[in-house]
């Protein structure tokens, strides 16, 4: 898998989605350590790949549901 560099996002939504992803990494692997984190999202050495491949599909997903739900914590009115 390798990762496209022509899609481009807004800041806003980047953001949002850094939060689903944060929030799916947790739920899914219990660990609420930012090293783990950080490893899972960095690339292999020399690649566009991810070390953790879930990590990108947490990323993808996330972003996704940032564009057909909206943000995670719904702006105060």
């Amino acid at each position: 898998m390798e990762i496209e560099k022509n899609e481009l996002i807004t800041k806003k939504v980047g953001y949002e989605a850094m939060l689903y992803c944060i929030k799916a990494y947790w739920e899914n692997s219990g660990s609420n350590d930012l090293t783990d984190i950080l490893s899972g999202g960095e690339y292999w050495k020399g690649t566009d790949e991810p070390a953790d491949s879930a990590f990108w599909e947490y990323w993808t997903e996330a972003i996704e549901k940032v564009k057909s739900d909206g943000p995670m914590i719904k702006e105060l009115k």
